[in-house]
């Protein structure tokens, strides 16, 4: 894999994993704020969808590990709900996280924990 720092894809990563946190977290005016970030980042065609299709797949997975230790588990957790919605609505060929998913967010999470400690 090439070096994501290098060719844009942590700042990507970020932005697409904000639109799916803001859209969990319900809030409309900081869903609209994360789109509006998408858009000026990345181009007028990113969408909310398109962020959520980027986040679902293992490039995004791949170069949050690339992110700050704090940013790695909610990036990380974006990728799976990402996953999930994809999946469960048929946004493109993406499988629902399985074990192995959930197995590394709790490494990350354990590794956060100990940090903090």
């Amino acid at each position: 894999m090439v070096n994501p720092l290098e060719h844009g894809e942590l700042p990507k990563v970020r932005l697409c994993s904000a639109v799916v946190w803001a859209w969990t977290n319900a809030e409309s005016a900081e869903f609209e704020r994360s789109k509006t970030a998408l858009k000026t980042g990345l181009g007028r065609g990113w969408s909310a969808t398109a962020a959520f299709q980027f986040m679902s797949g293992q490039q995004a997975k791949a170069v949050s590990e690339y992110g700050l230790p704090e940013e790695q588990a909610p990036m990380l957790m974006a990728h799976l709900i990402a996953k999930e919605v994809c999946a469960e609505y048929g946004l493109g060929a993406v499988s629902k996280p399985d074990q192995v998913d959930r197995a590394q967010l709790l490494v990350l999470v354990g590794a956060r924990q100990n940090r903090m400690q």
